[in-house]
């Protein structure tokens, strides 16, 4: 039986964690004929120890090359069809991305989607964006209206959404081939919303399916890099590769201006 679905997990220092992903991956998605695929860059604890085993396609880099590019090594040794890319603070809970899979195949009209995420306690945590525009952020800023951060559509059907997190999202192999795949300027951050505003482009839809859920242990690799005081500043050089330069600076003072104003 053909592999349908290769899914790649890029890990960095969360050997536990990754192990976690992967036993509930084999645990709930065991009717569901999948390759997994870890890529490690370069994790200086006992990554490889713990994940080089058996049913995990292990890929070992040499250096810590970030999400993107760790994600396209581990699409060029993917023989599915389908792509789940999957952060490695998941966790399944049941069987539901199978049913999200199957929603998937009979709409073709979805270029890629992704399911809902949890907090540990299964709180629901909010993984969809809308618009990144000036005019959202100056609505949301200025006038108190929600529509430039990330949340959570209040419906628990599938819908077409603007972007969705990269913590966990499934796309065609063809498709993402013809996108070119993750864009690899970006290191950390923004590749999801670059990589959905792709799928647009396309005139494919962007899709966020509830009725699929993960924990996701938001930030286990990320807070690593820098303490809590300052994780926002590793956004900067991706939000402003994003948006570019004019645009990024805009943004800026509209959020600056915002918060002056709420001081006052």
């Amino acid at each position: 039986m053909k592999t349908k679905l290769s899914i790649i997990i890029p890990t960095w220092n969360t050997a536990k964690i990754t192990l976690k992903c992967v036993q509930t991956i084999k645990k709930h998605l065991s009717d569901l004929k999948s390759q997994i695929i870890v890529v490690d860059n370069a994790s200086t604890d006992n990554t490889e120890k713990l994940l080089n085993i058996k049913g995990v396609d292990f890929i070992k880099n040499p250096q810590n090359y970030g999400f993107s590019k760790a994600c396209n090594i581990g699409a060029k040794k993917a023989v599915g069809d389908y792509l789940l890319f999957l952060n490695s603070d998941m966790e399944l809970i049941d069987n539901s991305l199978e049913n999200m899979f199957k929603y998937f195949r009979e709409n073709p009209q979805i270029g890629l989607i992704g399911p809902q995420f949890l907090d540990p306690d299964h709180g629901i945590q909010a993984s969809v964006f809308p618009p990144q525009t000036i005019l959202n952020a100056i609505k949301e800023f200025w006038l108190g209206k929600p529509t430039y951060s990330k949340y959570t559509p209040k419906i628990k059907t599938a819908i077409p959404v603007w972007a969705v997190s990269g913590g966990a999202v499934l796309v065609k192999n063809n498709l993402f081939k013809k996108i070119g795949g993750w864009d690899e300027k970006y290191f950390m951050y923004f590749e999801d919303l670059d990589l959905c505003r792709k799928i647009h482009q396309l005139d494919k839809q962007v899709v966020y399916y509830p009725q699929a859920k993960l924990i996701h242990r938001h930030g286990a690799s990320g807070k690593k890099l820098a303490d809590p005081q300052n994780q926002w500043r590793r956004l900067i050089p991706s939000a402003k590769k994003y948006h570019g330069i004019v645009k990024y600076y805009l943004l800026f003072l509209i959020t600056r201006l915002s918060q002056k104003l709420n001081r006052s």
